[in-house]
C-alpha cells in the first residue's frame, strides 16, 4: 500500500455503517488491492478454502470455496470492503491453516496525521479513521493479531514525507532503546503530539536502510557492464551521475537510470 495514496483525498471515500466513532472505506482503493493480491498470490489463494460462512458478502458463498473466489464476489467497487474483511478473517483464522502474511505500506509519515478527506462536517478525517490505514496501524502496533505469524513492514524516508511529530520522536526512541541509548524527550512545547499515532509506534522496531556507496555504485555498474546489460562505459562521471540519480545510491533507482529497457534491445 501507498501511505500518500491513500490520504491525499484522490480516492472515492464512503462512511462505514455502524461505526461509532466514524470509519471510512475507501472501495476503489480496496478493489484494486484485492486484484493485485490475486494476481502476486494466486497459486497461495486458490489452495487456501473458506472456513466460515459470511452473511456481509453481496453474493452467497458456500464454505470450503477459495479464497481466489471469495475475492471474485467484488466485482464492484462498492463490494471491496466487505469481501476485504471476509478476507483477512479468513487469513487471521487462528483455527484454520494458513501461511505467515506480509502486510506492508510506503510513506509512514503520510498516514500518521490527519488526512486530505472531510467528514459530513468538513472536519478533517484523521488517517486512522479511513478503515484500511487503521487496520494497518492496528497490525503494525499489534492490536491485530496475526496468529500465523508473518511481518507488518513500514517504511519511510527523509525524501517523499511529511514532518510528524509524533512519528520522529517515536522512531528516534525505539532506536535509542535498541542501541542502549537514553530515550529523547518530548519536547514540552510541542502541541502537534497524536497519541493515537504514539499507540502505534510504540512497539515498532527500527531497521535504518542506506543506499550503496561509490565504491559499491561503481562494482555494480561494472558488474552489469560485464554481463551486457549496460552499455555505458563505466567512468567516475557515469558512477557520480548514477549515484546521483539514483537517489543517492538507492539500487533500484540506479537499475531505472542504467539499465537497458526492452525497447532499447
Amino acid at each position: 500500500m501507498t501511505g500518500q495514496e491513500l490520504t491525499i483525498a484522490g480516492t472515492e471515500y464512503a462512511k462505514l455503517k455502524g461505526t461509532e466513532p466514524a470509519q471510512y472505506s475507501q472501495p476503489v482503493y480496496v478493489l484494486r488491492l484485492l486484484t493485485n493480491m490475486v494476481k502476486a498470490s494466486a497459486p497461495v489463494l486458490d489452495r487456501l478454502t473458506t472456513t466460515r460462512e459470511h452473511p456481509g458478502l453481496p453474493a452467497a458463498l458456500p464454505v470450503g470455496s477459495s479464497l481466489s473466489a471469495l475475492i471474485a464476489v467484488a466485482k464492484e467497487a462498492e463490494h471491496a470492503w466487505p469481501v476485504f474483511t471476509a478476507l483477512w478473517a479468513e487469513l487471521t483464522d487462528p483455527a484454520a491453516a494458513r501461511p505467515p502474511l506480509l502486510f506492508a505500506l510506503d510513506g509512514l509519515s503520510h498516514v500518521m496525521q490527519p488526512s486530505a478527506y472531510r467528514s459530513p462536517a468538513f472536519e478533517p478525517i484523521h488517517a486512522h479513521d479511513l478503515a484500511l490505514v487503521r487496520l494497518f496501524s492496528d497490525a503494525l502496533s499489534g492490536a491485530a493479531a496475526l496468529p500465523h505469524g508473518g511481518a507488518v513492514l513500514a517504511a519511510t524516508t527523509k525524501g517523499n514525507t511529511r514532518k510528524v511529530a509524533s512519528v520522529d520522536l517515536a522512531l528516534a526512541r525505539r532506536l535509542a532503546e535498541q542501541e542502549g541509548r537514553d530515550a529523547p524527550a518530548a519536547d514540552p512545547f510541542c502541541r502537534t503530539y497524536d497519541a493515537r499515532v504514539d499507540a502505534a509506534l510504540a512497539t515498532v522496531r527500527v531497521l535504518r536502510l542506506r543506499g550503496v556507496d561509490h565504491t559499491e555504485a561503481r562494482a555494480l555498474m561494472e558488474y552489469w557492464a560485464a554481463s551486457g546489460v549496460m552499455r555505458s562505459r563505466v567512468t567516475g562521471e557515469t558512477v557520480t551521475d548514477r549515484w546521483s540519480v539514483g537517489g543517492r545510491g538507492i539500487v533500484g533507482e540506479m537499475e531505472r537510470a542504467s539499465l537497458l529497457t526492452m525497447r532499447d534491445l
